[in-house]
């Protein structure tokens, strides 16, 4: 029974530092050219499943992503921030710093609170979607 245990334990160590090296290599390359894709800007279209109207914001919100920080706008106060991206899919809004204008933007906090809350992202024909651990949150069109 030691034998067996002893040889289970040899096999699972060797196998999951192989399989960590493999992974690894995999997803650095994938990972930079993901991120190359968000690397511009993008105009808000949905939020929590609803198409925007001029009635929700002034002007509709914007993030314009680099390699390791974003700006833009709420629609009326302008926000920046770090951005966390540890592998290919998956998106943190960090440090998010935002004017205090008062604004007629009804769905700003929500905008905010979203941005907060993502975990990923996916891109797809030309639109940025934008997920929480709940699921689909926003998805912006290329500005």
């Amino acid at each position: 029974m030691k034998r067996i245990l002893m040889l289970f334990i040899a096999v699972s160590l060797t196998y999951s530092c192989k399989s960590t090296k493999s992974t690894s290599t995999g997803n650095s390359t994938v990972e930079k050219s993901i991120e190359k894709k968000l690397q511009q800007t993008w105009i808000l279209e949905n939020l929590n499943g609803k198409v925007l109207t001029q009635k929700d914001f002034s002007t509709f919100p914007t993030i314009s992503i680099a390699s390791s920080t974003f700006s833009g706008s709420t629609g009326c106060n302008a926000i920046k921030g770090n951005l966390l991206s540890k592998d290919a899919g998956l998106l943190q809004f960090l440090n998010i710093t935002s004017e205090t204008k008062k604004c007629d933007a009804k769905k700003e906090a929500e905008f905010l609170q979203l941005l907060r809350t993502t975990s990923g992202y996916s891109i797809e024909n030309n639109k940025l979607f934008l997920t929480n651990q709940f699921g689909l949150t926003m998805s912006f069109k290329k500005g």
